[in-house]
């Protein structure tokens, strides 16, 4: 047999056999095709089931959202007024310690004085002493009282 016979015999049996591997690519193919559109339908389906959930979900989330709004300005105005607060103190606290340093130096200055007339008064207290040890003792005067005839006292 030659390489022509081989050619010729295998375009026979090809030509039987194309006609029928194309019925069955066929079958295969309309199989396929019904599967892909039942899976669509399915997926259809699911879609608007998923759709009327998320819907049922539209009302507690825009709540949660407004909630969530409502937290951030909350959130925003405490912020806001904590740290108004902290300045405030701040600018308070060092008024409040001038103001004390002010009274401190006050008071400190009047101790120093009280101090300097503590110490200015016992030295006079004390040169008056002195003196009084070194005087003479001073001598009573008596005093007589005269009494006239006529019920008078008279001093002499």
């Amino acid at each position: 047999m030659s390489i022509d016979a081989l050619f010729q015999a295998i375009a026979q049996v090809a030509t039987y056999l194309l006609p029928v591997l194309g019925v069955v690519a066929l079958i295969y193919l309309i199989i396929l095709i019904k599967t892909l559109i039942d899976t669509l339908k399915d997926v259809s389906l699911t879609l608007l089931t998923a759709e009327s959930e998320l819907r049922k979900l539209d009302g507690p989330l825009s709540t949660v959202e407004s909630l969530s709004k409502t937290v951030d300005d909350v959130h925003g105005a405490a912020r806001n007024m904590v740290s108004k607060t902290t300045a405030t103190l701040n600018k308070d606290m060092d008024q409040a310690k001038t103001w004390m340093s002010k009274i401190k130096e006050d008071i400190l200055a009047k101790k120093d004085e009280f101090g300097a007339k503590v110490v200015k008064e016992k030295d006079t207290i004390k040169t008056d002493a002195e003196l009084i040890r070194n005087e003479q003792p001073y001598e009573e005067e008596e005093i007589v009282y005269v009494r006239n005839e006529s019920g008078k006292s008279n001093e002499q």
